[in-house]
């Protein structure tokens, strides 16, 4: 069997589930492995046991940055399997972290132990990141890194999108996070007539925003706009008529609209001055427009595993929208199918963690040629 899948099942056996991180289980493994295969590194840490490591192989300008994170999302229930152990069956691996971002994580440290028996051949320097805090927005992790200058790669690419290797992520939507708040009347809930419930305003406007399509225009590597609704709280007991009541809701938006004017618009939508709305997290849009990092990427997936990546945008979120706001060009790319991330009885092919070992490989000797 493949050594990523002995890589991957030692590394589910870590629980790192976040919160409340735990990643220096990881890191500490990480650190006896890059040891045993005389790879330089270096730990950086904001937060004490929620570790970052970073791998040299090689010397010199470029530096490529290939960095996986080491936290999962909590395992959750609906398991048929132990979730911390790594289940080889059907020629699958299950276990929590195995797609994301385990999976890959152990393609990269197999990629690295192989680069390093020849570094000399690199024109540049290997980066190889295993970092924190990934699922709760990477504070700790590549956020951490880059705005404390530890690191500044030229370019980078993330293996946290699935995909199965078939597309490349070159631009992610924007993130609108609101709160939206209705305000009422307390009265005592025998008297509802004396009060005004605000629950009752905030389901009205909700109902008018389920469904709704924002206004925009279309986007070659994006699909439309999104509005889910994700929490909501109100009330203080049964027997009173509830004089506040706030949701929040998760906007994905496109390169064509303004954050102010999609507030505007919803408020229109609404139509109800006990509405509402405050901007809680705005990330823009992202999109590479440097396509040297892409091209290549390509070219060598063509010639080793027979097929041509193409280029797409995501609804979602990686890390790569946060280097990219930094002008550093950087796309996601990974093995593994998005549908196992975040679910229970997750899993990864193991041909696919094979076929990733090994374009990886290709793809940091053609990158630093």
């Amino acid at each position: 069997m493949h050594e990523t899948v002995k890589l991957l099942k030692d590394l589910i056996g870590f629980k790192t589930e976040n919160p409340p991180g735990d990643e220096y289980k990881v890191i500490n493994y990480v650190k006896k492995f890059f040891s045993k295969n005389k790879i330089k590194f270096k730990v950086y840490s904001k937060v004490k046991g929620r570790n970052n490591i970073i791998g040299y192989i090689g010397q010199g300008k470029p530096e490529l940055l290939v960095s996986c994170h080491a936290d999962t999302v909590p395992v959750g229930t609906g398991w048929k399997t132990n979730p911390f152990k790594g289940v080889v069956k059907n020629s699958r691996v299950y276990g929590r972290g195995a797609c994301d971002n385990k999976g890959q994580l152990a393609c990269l440290l197999y990629a690295a132990k192989e680069l390093k028996k020849n570094e000399s051949e690199l024109n540049g320097t290997f980066l190889v990141g295993i970092l924190a805090d990934e699922e709760k927005g990477s504070q700790l992790g590549l956020k951490y890194l880059i705005n404390a200058k530890k690191i500044k790669p030229n370019f980078a690419i993330l293996p946290d999108i699935g995909e199965s290797m078939k597309s490349i992520d070159i631009a992610e939507k924007g993130i609108l996070r609101l709160q939206m708040s209705a305000k009422g009347k307390a009265a005592h809930g025998s008297r509802p007539q004396d009060g005004e419930n605000a629950i009752v305003h905030l389901s009205q406007a909700i109902g008018k925003l389920e469904g709704y399509l924002l206004k925009h225009k279309k986007h070659r590597l994006f699909s439309k706009p999104t509005i889910n609704i994700g929490t909501v709280q109100g009330g203080d007991a049964p027997n009173m008529v509830p004089s506040l009541a706030i949701c929040e809701l998760d906007i994905r938006y496109l390169p064509s609209q303004n954050t102010s004017k999609i507030i505007k618009e919803l408020l229109a939508v609404v139509n109800n001055k006990k509405i509402n709305l405050k901007k809680v997290i705005d990330i823009p849009p992202t999109e590479l427009k440097d396509m040297n990092l892409v091209n290549q990427i390509q070219k060598t997936v063509k010639r080793v595993l027979g097929f041509k990546p193409k280029p797409i945008g995501l609804d979602g979120g990686t890390d790569a929208k946060a280097l990219l706001m930094k002008g550093i060009p950087a796309i996601g790319y990974s093995c593994g199918e998005h549908s196992q991330m975040h679910v229970p009885n997750e899993s990864i092919k193991i041909k696919e963690l094979e076929q990733f070992s090994k374009v990886l490989i290709e793809i940091v000797k053609d990158v630093l040629n």
